[in-house]
């Protein structure tokens, strides 16, 4: 697992969303959903573009680095790291679930699920270890204080 963190979430979150639209394209597919899917996947599309992009803002103003595996050279705790640790994560994930609403099948959610499981096993845990090491105590509050994701 810990070869996943050569890429980049964005790139895997990509790649799951491909392998996500070929089966859904290349199997035989129901709608599941009834309700009106494609407005709530617009939504979830939306607000997690604006979620990571609020968070990415927030580490180009405090001029520290944003790839999970490059040296950090402060951690970003206001804005929208107040409510949750891993808010750039949690607005891909808004996202790959708003595209599979937008789907509305069942093999739309393998992306977003498949994304959750690697960010909270392999990812989070990295950068947690790595923020611990270098700013001990204070990233332990932090970390006390606010959530991994909501």
């Amino acid at each position: 697992m810990e070869k996943l963190l050569k890429f980049k979430p964005p790139g895997i979150a990509a790649l799951l969303m491909v392998i996500t639209v070929t089966i859904w394209r290349f199997s035989p597919t129901e709608t599941v959903l009834y309700i009106p899917y494609k407005l709530i996947g617009s939504i979830g599309i939306i607000s997690g573009f604006a979620i990571m992009m609020w968070a990415w803002f927030q580490f180009q103003k405090a001029n520290t680095a944003v790839c999970p595996t490059a040296k950090t050279a402060t951690i970003v705790i206001g804005g929208a790291y107040r409510v949750c640790r891993n808010p750039m994560y949690l607005g891909m994930l808004f996202m790959l679930t708003g595209i599979a609403f937008f789907m509305g099948s069942a093999q739309a959610f393998f992306a977003p699920a498949a994304f959750f499981i690697i960010m909270d096993k392999v990812f989070i845990p990295y950068e947690e270890e790595k923020l611990l090491k270098g700013f001990e105590n204070h990233y332990a509050e932090y970390m006390k204080r606010t959530r991994r994701w909501l």
